[in-house]
């Protein structure tokens, strides 16, 4: 099978339809967002760290796998799973919080 010029898999084709209600959307954007947001903050201290005058190498790899471990979440989050949407969602909530707090 075809679109315009481009083959598509069958597995495509054959995905059985899903509908979301608008709660299940907001909550898997959320969970979504939040991990964007630790990971944002990781960064921006691996940045810090990077070029502060005495660079910290265990915590330059401390920060870089912690980014890598909310990488990893996030694409393994399924927007199906109900339940592990609402524990990313909580996980990653409170890590923001603590982060936030740290930078007080």
């Amino acid at each position: 099978m075809t679109v315009g010029d481009r083959p598509t898999g069958e597995a495509v084709v054959n995905l059985p339809p899903h509908r979301w209600d608008s709660k299940e959307a907001v909550a898997y954007e959320t969970a979504q967002e939040a991990i964007n947001e630790v990971i944002g903050c990781h960064a921006a201290a691996l940045n810090l760290e990077r070029h502060s005058a005495d660079p910290d190498q265990v915590r330059i790899e401390d920060l870089r796998a912690e980014i890598v471990a909310c990488v990893q979440d996030q694409r393994a989050l399924n927007p199906r799973d109900r339940p592990a949407i609402a524990a990313s969602r909580d996980k990653y909530s409170r890590r923001l919080a603590e982060l936030r707090a740290e930078l007080q």
